[in-house]
């Protein structure tokens, strides 16, 4: 569907390997003690990741691990350019942006703020997450206990299906079009609930195309892979119909960015 003709759109992003380049969880497990995120391993599949991560905190937080020192270890977590300058095209074009992650709220809000991108998500859809009196930060289920579980048939984990929380997006307004990004095995069942005007962008060699290519009927939207934070910004301006030399204004670039898709990205249909 042409830009021209498109007035409404959504983007929904996942967040860790998509606008990061991390798992923000590992990063600062192994960033602040090493040996309990190889600890942690053990109980990969045992508990749930999100109390996984609650009980790290815990245990952090007894090392002496202050919210400065996890801020510090957010900060230096690889968000590219290519991916700043995307988003900050995507909304000067009137799009709205949201994410839908497993992260936390802390890690999510404290590392878009550090660079420079509050503002920029009109909804943050994650496990909370808060500081307690003495200092030390918890983190909860998006899904909790106290709620009917989702049920969702598909690979999505208990505290959260990103499909239901994607279909409420959706169901929110009348939109034009409503594009998907993610990399992993839990970005498939979002990626089901598009439709064929709709676009899915995963990241090339990862869960979420193994996924699709093995549920291809599962899935109505065009899907087109990326391997890199460029290929992010270079489709971007594609799908948004902005010349380089446009968007070069937009996001403050001396050089402009090619417009058209790389040639060995591949497209699905």
């Amino acid at each position: 569907m042409p830009s021209s003709t498109i007035s409404k759109r959504l983007f929904v992003f996942d967040f860790d390997w998509t606008l990061i380049e991390a798992d923000s969880d590992l990063w600062v497990a192994e960033n602040l003690a090493l040996d309990l995120a190889e600890q942690q391993k053990e109980f990969f599949g045992k508990i749930l990741w999100t109390e996984l991560q609650d009980l790290l905190l815990q245990r952090l937080f007894e090392r002496g691990i202050t919210q400065q020192d996890l801020e510090r270890t957010l900060r230096e977590i690889p968000l590219a350019p290519e991916i700043i300058a995307a988003l900050r095209l995507m909304k000067s074009q009137g799009a709205e942006l949201c994410i839908i992650s497993d992260a936390n709220t802390f890690y999510i809000e404290y590392i878009l703020k550090a660079h420079g991108l509050d503002g920029v998500f009109s909804k943050i859809i994650t496990n909370p997450a808060h500081f307690d009196a003495q200092g030390r930060l918890h983190v909860a289920r998006f899904h909790g206990l106290d709620k009917e579980p989702h049920n969702c048939p598909l690979p999505c984990q208990p505290n959260l299906c990103k499909g239901q929380e994607l279909q409420k997006l959706i169901d929110s307004q009348a939109w034009d079009q409503v594009i998907y990004m993610g990399d992993s095995t839990n970005d498939f069942c979002p990626s089901t609930r598009l439709q064929s005007r709709d676009i899915v962008l995963a990241r090339a060699d990862l869960l979420l195309e193994k996924q699709i290519k093995l549920h291809l009927d599962m899935v109505k939207a065009q899907v087109i892979y990326w391997q890199s934070p460029a290929d992010v910004l270079s489709i971007s301006q594609t799908l948004l119909n902005v010349p380089a030399s446009a968007a070069a204004v937009v996001i403050g670039s001396s050089k402009p960015v090619a417009v058209t898709v790389p040639s060995d990205v591949p497209v699905s249909v």
